[in-house]
């Protein structure tokens, strides 16, 4: 139904304006990906395994078009998956509005705002109706009805796409693929919000965004149990609230960034004699940072995610989960984040609330430090990046209390790195070569290696 939404919502922009259309583009690639799985986990008798899959050309088209009263701005790609044939996925912004009134009310997908560079992974936004506004270099949007799915996009889902169980080993694909992971498909929920971000001499910004999502049972860890069926109360009122405070300093070519998250909800569950009902309450909170350098030759970004880590007895049962987020994985690595679905957090993904508890990358509180550098020269765009993910203690009792103390996590740990350099033959960039060399490894008790390299070669017709 949504693709059909989509598509009409094309056509139909493309009919009522009778301006020139602004730079229309078809752009056609081909990516190819090779990897490597070694250590320990890998398949029984195997200590190493390589294996290669090339994906058939991915078609994107971009569609923009504006004028006094109305806009358009559609982007959308084509991608052929083994398990579904040809799948649809929208660009970041894919939306037509109307101006009225000082505002722009639109349909569609509209991202958030970009965030400084270390950041340009994790996105969100609205899919449904929304509405915004530019006042004294303030930008407010009101999301109203927002079809939340975890904000798929073709950077952080063609690999998964194809089907994970091509890439995990035997023991992780059994622990941690079900059933349904063989189909391709995207569950929806019901969420509204307000967005704001200003600037202040263009020195300071300041950014405050607040977000309800109703949980419902949605995904494997929300499940209601027969306990919570059994209340007298009728419907499922499961939820959750995000807050989000930020501000940031720019001056010259340095800047710095700080973003305070708070979740607050509660998911049904069975009962438990420490806890006063039959639920779980979602009350966490996490910082985020990034600090870096800029200009037209390129940038550095050093940054790091520190949330808190659930609520549990002496026992090692959860009483309270801590921070929950949204949107996509903050983690560029493409095996890392798509393979094995790893977030730095409990996170409401496509699949609803998930957290997952096993000795391989998954969604888990952890404390995520990293760098990353990138340049252009002469048509050139070279880069690097590093990642060092500390994962959070999850044994024995905890408070629950937001806390940075090294006493807190684990001696297990997973650090990724990667480099990548492009080379555009033309001045306007609409032809470009890419290769990608990265991967991840663990400690030595969990033993995970893995490897990747990818090319791409595409181009873009306007």
């Amino acid at each position: 139904m949504k693709k059909i939404l989509f598509l009409f919502l094309f056509f139909y922009a493309h009919i009522i304006s009778s301006e020139e259309v602004r730079d229309p583009s078809l752009e056609i690639y081909f990516q190819w990906i090779l990897f490597r799985t070694q250590g320990r986990i890998s398949e029984e008798k195997e200590s190493s395994k390589i294996s290669a899959l090339v994906l058939p050309a991915v078609i994107g088209f971009k569609f923009e078009k504006s004028t006094q009263k109305f806009r358009a701005d559609l982007e959308w790609n084509l991608v052929s998956t083994p398990n579904s044939g040809l799948f649809f996925l929208p660009g970041k912004n894919s939306y037509i509005g109307i101006l009225y009134k000082g505002f722009l009310w639109g349909v569609g997908r509209r991202s958030d705002p970009e965030e400084f560079p270390a950041w340009s992974f994790w996105k969100d936004g609205v899919e449904g109706l929304f509405a915004e506004t530019e006042l004294d270099r303030v930008k407010i949007r009101f999301d109203f009805l927002d079809l939340y799915r975890g904000f798929p996009l073709l950077e952080n889902q063609w690999l998964k796409l194809q089907g994970r169980e091509l890439f995990l080993p035997k023991q992780a694909r059994d622990e941690l693929i079900s059933e349904k992971d063989a189909a391709v498909f995207s569950q929806s929920r019901y969420r509204a919000g307000i967005n704001l971000i200003g600037n202040k001499e263009d020195r300071f910004v300041y950014r405050f965004r607040l977000r309800y999502l109703s949980l419902g049972d949605w995904g494997r860890f929300g499940s209601d149990t027969k306990e919570s069926k059994s209340e007298t109360i009728e419907g499922d009122r499961d939820y959750l609230v995000e807050w989000r405070l930020g501000l940031g300093f720019i001056w010259k070519y340095i800047y710095v960034s700080g973003d305070f998250f708070l979740s607050r909800g509660i998911d049904k569950t069975g009962y438990h004699p420490n806890r006063a009902e039959r639920s779980i309450p979602i009350s966490g909170e996490a910082f985020r940072f990034d600090l870096g350098f800029y200009n037209i030759y390129g940038k550095i970004s050093i940054f790091g995610f520190l949330p808190d880590r659930e609520k549990r007895s002496s026992q090692g049962e959860i009483l309270e989960l801590g921070f929950v987020g949204m949107g996509a994985s903050p983690i560029p690595n493409p095996i890392l984040q798509q393979v094995w679905g790893f977030y730095p957090s409990t996170w409401i993904t496509d699949r609803g609330l998930e957290r997952e508890e096993t000795n391989f990358p998954g969604k888990r509180p952890t404390n995520l430090f990293g760098w990353k550098a990138e340049g252009k020269f002469f048509g050139i765009s070279p880069g690097v990046h590093f990642t060092y993910i500390g994962f959070l203690k999850e044994e024995n009792s905890s408070s629950g209390l937001w806390t940075i103390s090294s006493k807190n996590m684990q001696n297990k740990f997973l650090r990724e790195a990667g480099v990548s350099i492009a080379w555009s033959p033309l001045e306007d960039g609409s032809a470009k070569i890419e290769l990608d060399l990265g991967g991840f490894e663990s400690d030595e008790a969990t033993g995970l290696k893995q490897w990747y390299m990818l090319f791409r070669i595409g181009g873009v017709w306007k």
